[in-house]
């Protein structure tokens, strides 16, 4: 939303209801945004996919603003760290943060079944201003299995309850939480091997001490290009361009098993509403962009957003719903994660999270 958009927006809502004093306030802080500095926090440590988002964002929108955005990384349990900080920061829109699924979505429903309060409530708390970049994973197999594909895999599990085991990168990852469903949904029995970060996992996987594994493309990819493991499912709507060759779920007979993540950009959600949309258009425009989408994006393994800055708070609410049951069957699922003996601390479980799907060591 360009500046006189923005003022044009205030004094039309001047007179539908608005107090002098709420209108003046919201008038005079956006006719004048941005007066200094933007800072993007970024929840994760330096280096990855996260900085390899926020940076030429920060770069891009400073650009767009005649304005400086700087990064500050503020990484730790499971980007709670990150979030409370934006929380406690005035609501003025000075303050953004590079937020994911793990975070927002993921971590509040898991938290009160490990025994922790959720820290926020996301769908309320936060403004979703614009999503950044969606990704699915990928279900890598052990080449020491006599099978193939997704329903050969299936079938042989069955006939082999207990005997199978699958690599994740922690109890109560995204990871864990796929396969349970997987073993619920089709009636299997494969036994849970949590790691320490993905690396060790596909070590492991390489070397059939585990045989299946779902996690991020980046870790397995290599591995699966090279024909040393094998790609049987991803569970993106469509084919991963840098892993062409591995089919989808619904391409390979599970047409309801989509589970995908999201990086995106949130505020506090008490930022002036003005504010909200000048931003989320200016992120957007950047993030369509074909400079961003090959460099930032795809240059990453990620792929591009579907769902845009109109649209982006209702799909946070749905994500954080989804999670809370997952594929119908939460009261299983937990059970089956607090099953896991392992990594049942507060700051393990934070930790954990905080990896699941990124492939980063513990």
């Amino acid at each position: 939303m360009k500046r006189r958009s923005l003022i044009q927006w205030i004094a039309a809502s001047a007179s539908t209801g608005y107090s002098w004093q709420t209108t003046s306030q919201a008038q005079t802080a956006a006719s004048k945004f941005p007066e200094k500095p933007l800072r993007i926090i970024v929840p994760f440590p330096p280096g990855g996919p996260a900085d390899a988002l926020a940076r030429p964002l920060a770069q891009q929108l400073g650009e767009r603003l005649k304005q400086t955005v700087v990064i500050e990384n503020r990484p730790g349990a499971n980007t709670v760290i990150g979030a409370q900080h934006l929380l406690n920061s005035p609501a003025d829109g000075y303050s953004l943060m590079l937020a994911n699924e793990a975070g927002l979505s993921l971590a509040p429903a898991i938290a009160p079944i490990m025994g922790n309060p959720s820290p926020y409530k996301s769908e309320t708390d936060f403004a979703a201003i614009s999503m950044l970049t969606q990704y699915g994973s990928v279900m890598s197999m052990s080449p020491t299995l006599p099978v193939q594909t997704l329903q050969e895999f299936l079938a042989y599990a069955k006939q082999n309850p207990g005997k199978l085991s699958y690599a994740s990168v922690g109890v109560g990852s995204q990871p864990q939480m796929m396969m349970e469903i997987l073993n619920l949904t089709e009636k299997l029995d494969i036994v849970h091997i949590p790691y320490q970060g993905v690396a060790p996992a596909v070590i492991d996987l390489l070397a059939g001490r585990v045989q299946v594994m779902i996690s991020a493309p980046a870790a397995p990819g290599p591995h699966i290009r090279a024909g040393k493991l094998k790609g049987i499912a991803y569970s993106g709507s469509q084919r991963l361009h840098s892993l062409p060759m591995v089919p989808t779920f619904a391409e390979a007979g599970l047409p309801n098993y989509e589970a995908r993540g999201w990086f995106g950009i949130i505020m506090h959600g008490g930022t002036p509403e003005p504010i909200k949309n000048m931003l989320a258009e200016a992120i957007w425009t950047i993030v369509k962009s074909p400079s961003y989408q090959a460099n930032a994006i795809m240059a990453n393994g990620l792929e591009p957003a579907t769902v845009e800055p109109s649209n982006f708070q209702a799909f946070l609410a749905k994500d954080v719903r989804d999670w809370k049951s997952p594929a119908g069957h939460r009261p299983q699922v937990h059970r089956r994660i607090l099953e896991t003996p392992a990594l049942h601390t507060p700051e393990a479980f934070t930790d954990t999270i905080a990896r699941m799907l990124r492939g980063q060591p513990a």
